[in-house]
């Protein structure tokens, strides 16, 4: 267990936008940062970062949060290996308080699946890695990358292996260091065989592949022997850390260069990766022979809008350069193709005319979507007036998939020069295809709408996933942004926001002044929040101030409560931020926040009582008139004087706020 002293030490030194700047380009804005959301699909950034409060906070589909908890939802890690991942960042070593055999099982007990099969994965990597080197029989492998030419640094690096030719070796050694066949089993490390097991990767080269954290989830194994019974490579199946559609190989090693060069090459191997980083071209990674998915688009999306598709010169690495454009340009992103020269992939081009050829090579033969399809119209098409119809409108579906209207005519126009046509006609055809994608979009939501309302189960057909769901799922996130709170609720909500924000600045120059919380309480004596979550953090703020726990900037972020954590990571991020640029351009002193603050909750908690207090006054309005129908003049008479005392305080709020008045709706 991590003792807690080494936990605060953690929290202390981890910044929110050196982790989150990791998995996500980040712009400045203002006093803040600002990206695209990793947790949902959205073409305009709503997901801010604020160095100042240590927090995260998407105004998109709601996801906030803290350095620790970016980890823990991003990339899926317990509590504890989050902290462990920040620790290793910033080199802190980590303390463990004392456990017992019991202690230390029931904590056994509490490892999920997932980390089971991470810890799995490791100690395949390692076994494999070993087994390279120490053993006569996996010379082979060895002898296959340097035959690639790949350095020691390299196949350290990429942690490259071989796995034994043999029947069960990898799962008798794992069985035998502690590891249940179960879990080798669903890591996708053994196969079931009769009454029997058997390793699945056997007598051939590892690849491991590994997420966004440096983690191996997975492997890729090059058969060693010619069979044409048995496919030359093989990777590991589906898991529940392994989705292949959501990783790209080599993403790991290239995302900081990705940053730093602001382009992503993409490529098809293993190898074409590999070698290419021991070129120093390092802003690579592949789709590891699969067709290119969204969310791999979406990966590289959050780090980079640009991406450099790069493909052998064959027919088969053609089709594969067109595959993935449409759906390229569907995220709105910028999208070049290279194609190398016939016979060569990016490894043999690199390792025969170096790195700096390459380089050069891309940049003189990069092409945008409509010039590379023109070149296909220019060798298939021909004198074919039918094939050049179809070529045309080929390129036409492809940039009706944009979705920025700027991108879009630029795109025309250059289509309208290139194959002399007029450029109305050709805005006309994409603005028609444009209508049916939408007309289509929207059927398949009044499907689904259907089929719930007949209490069918829906299943969408592929053009419903194709042209309809992505925008819908995008609708659906957004759905916890509905205004549902009441009035009461958002005057409470205002005086909470500036508790967790400022409740420990001092409110005068003297010490007896006390601080914003104790002026709070005060104020709001006998008052409890009507909103549950709020009177959890109010009541348990009070509770540990008297009993001496330091109440500062950081005691609700850090809060041991994750409700109580995340309803006020809730509170502290803001949407908007001044732009100082702007307003010192007019010489206009604008007081920040910080400034303000004892106005603000000043301002907040007089509006609260104002509405309590009309709530007030309408219930006794009811009595006195019930007490009268029942011909009470006793009862009536008292509740005549506590309302003259209510409406003095009434009048009171009126001159302390001014004309504006909270009515409740009861």
């Amino acid at each position: 267990m991590i003792a807690k002293t080494t936990i605060q030490k953690i929290i202390d030194e981890a910044r929110v936008e050196e982790v989150v700047g990791e998995f996500v380009a980040l712009k400045k804005r203002g006093s803040n940062l600002q990206g695209l959301c990793p947790f949902h699909n959205e073409k305009t950034p709503s997901f801010n970062v604020s160095p100042a409060k240590n927090i995260y906070k998407c105004f998109g589909c709601g996801k906030a949060g803290d350095p620790v908890r970016f980890l823990m939802d991003y990339q899926q890690l317990s509590y504890p290996d989050a902290l462990r991942y920040l620790a290793k960042k910033y080199n802190i070593e980590i303390e463990e308080t004392y456990q017992t055999d019991q202690q230390k099982q029931e904590e056994q007990e509490k490892f999920n699946l997932t980390e089971s099969i991470h810890i799995a994965n490791t100690f395949a990597q390692k076994f494999f890695s070993d087994y390279m080197v120490n053993n006569e029989a996996g010379r082979i492998g060895w002898a296959y990358f340097k035959e690639r030419r790949f350095t020691q640094s390299t196949i350290d690096k990429f942690q490259l292996g071989f796995a034994p030719d043999g029947g069960d070796v990898l799962t008798k050694h794992a069985m035998q260091n502690g590891f249940q066949l179960d879990v080798l089993k669903k890591a996708g490390l053994t196969s079931p065989k009769e009454n029997s097991t058997y390793d699945f990767f056997r007598n051939r080269v590892m690849f491991p592949i590994h997420n966004m954290t440096g983690k191996v989830v997975a492997f890729g194994g090059r058969i060693m022997v010619k069979d044409e019974k048995a496919p030359k490579y093989v990777n590991t199946g589906e898991s529940e850390v392994y989705q292949k559609s959501k990783i790209l190989y080599g993403a790991y090693f290239a995302k900081n260069e990705i940053r730093k060069k602001d382009e992503c090459l993409l490529v098809e191997g293993y190898t074409d990766v590999i070698s290419l980083h021991q070129a120093g071209i390092e802003n690579v990674v592949a789709s590891s022979g699969t067709a290119l998915t969204q969310d791999q688009i979406r990966l590289i999306k959050r780090i980079t809008p640009n991406i450099t598709m790069l493909y052998d010169g064959d027919a088969a690495g053609i089709k594969a350069a067109l595959r993935g454009t449409d759906l390229i340009l569907e995220e709105g992103m910028n999208v070049r193709i290279v194609v190398l020269p016939q016979s060569d992939d990016p490894d043999s081009f690199v390792k025969r005319d170096g790195s700096e050829a390459l380089l050069n090579y891309i940049q003189q033969n990069k092409k945008d979507l409509v010039s590379f399809k023109s070149l296909l119209l220019a060798d298939e098409a021909k004198n074919d007036p039918i094939r050049k119809a179809q070529l045309i409108r080929d390129i036409l579906e492809s940039i009706a998939k944009i979705p920025d209207q700027i991108q879009r005519s630029v795109y025309i126009k250059e289509s309208s020069q290139l194959f002399d046509m007029n450029e109305q006609m050709l805005i006309t055809e994409v603005n028609k295809l444009r209508h049916k994608k939408a007309k289509d979009a929207q059927a398949a939501k009044e499907k689904e709408e259907q089929s719930q309302s007949n209490g069918e189960e829906y299943v969408p057909d592929e053009r419903d996933l194709y042209v309809g769901n992505q925008q819908y799922e995008e609708v659906q996130e957004r759905k916890p942004f509905s205004a549902a709170d009441s009035t009461l609720a958002l005057l409470e909500k205002d005086v909470m926001r500036i508790v967790v924000e400022f409740g420990a600045l001092p409110i005068g120059e003297a010490e007896e002044d006390g601080i914003v919380l104790d002026y709070v309480k005060e104020e709001l004596t006998g008052i409890d929040f009507t909103t549950p979550i709020y009177q959890r953090m109010y009541t348990g703020i009070i509770r540990d101030q008297a009993q001496r726990v330091p109440i500062d900037d950081k005691y609700f972020i850090n809060h041991e409560d994750q409700e109580i954590a995340q309803e006020a990571i809730q509170l502290l991020a803001h949407p908007y931020s001044l732009s100082e640029n702007w307003w010192n351009k007019f010489k206009i002193i604008v007081p920040d926040r910080q400034q303000s603050f004892l106005k603000d909750i000043q301002s907040a908690v007089l509006r609260l009582k104002q509405y309590l207090n009309i709530a007030e006054l309408r219930k006794v309005e009811q009595h006195i008139k019930k007490a009268e129908e029942d011909k009470n003049e006793e009862e009536v008479l008292r509740l005549l004087k506590v309302h003259k005392t209510l409406m003095v305080q009434k009048k009171e709020f009126a001159v302390m706020i001014g004309n504006v008045v909270y009515r409740p709706n009861t």
